[in-house]
């Protein structure tokens, strides 16, 4: 199920960050080289021609498909930047990842490859910024993340993975409300902390 499918009557923005968002994904899976843009009109369920007039060619579908991605994680981080490193921030960033991946699986595709992809073209070098914004989400420096114990950065890689994981394979069982805090509990599990998942603390990471 295409992401425009979900909604009646989208918008022209709502349109636009439809298509790029399978765009994104489209990269995470076979790189930029090998993204074409008929295949990006056949998964959105729109005709070559509609994607070209919105977007003039595959180059600028590429740069505002990554562009796109970079955005919607600093949104994330903006929500959350101002709250110490601890349970509260935590639960926060993984509502904020939650929402979105629920919402924009090629973002989900897109955002694991920041830190799996490698490839001959320059996608992992162009995620580079996705994943450190990431990091830090989770008090992380970029710059310096061995500072972080393993432990914790294996707890986080775990709790990301899942996320992903479960945000990408729910629909064939559960509604995206369904799934919700099932995935928020695996992924505050990962994360090594006790009882079940603060709600109340995690709707601050809620973007958009």
């Amino acid at each position: 199920m295409t992401a425009g499918a979900r909604r009646g009557r989208p918008s022209s923005e709502d349109v636009d960050r439809d298509v790029l968002d399978v765009v994104a994904g489209l990269i995470a899976r076979r790189g930029i080289k090998d993204t074409a843009v008929q295949a990006v009109a056949d998964r959105s369920g729109y005709s070559k021609a509609g994607v070209l007039a919105r977007f003039t060619s595959k180059d600028l579908l590429v740069e505002a498909a990554l562009a796109q991605c970079a955005a919607q994680t600093e949104a994330v981080l903006r929500a959350v930047r101002d709250l110490p490193v601890g349970p509260a921030r935590d639960a926060a960033a993984l509502a904020g990842i939650t929402d979105l991946a629920l919402a924009r699986p090629g973002w989900a595709e897109l955002a694991l490859a920041a830190f799996t992809l490698h490839r001959g073209d320059d996608v992992g070098a162009r995620l580079v910024p996705v994943a450190a914004t990431l990091l830090e989400l989770f008090g992380t420096d970029p710059g310096d993340p061995t500072a972080t114990p393993l432990d914790r950065r294996a707890r986080v890689s775990g709790a990301f993975g899942a996320i992903v994981m479960l945000a990408l394979t729910y629909e064939d069982d559960a509604s995206a409300a369904e799934a919700r805090p099932h995935v928020l509990r695996v992924a505050w599990d990962a994360l090594g902390h006790d009882g079940g998942f603060p709600h109340a603390a995690g709707e601050v990471g809620r973007v958009g």
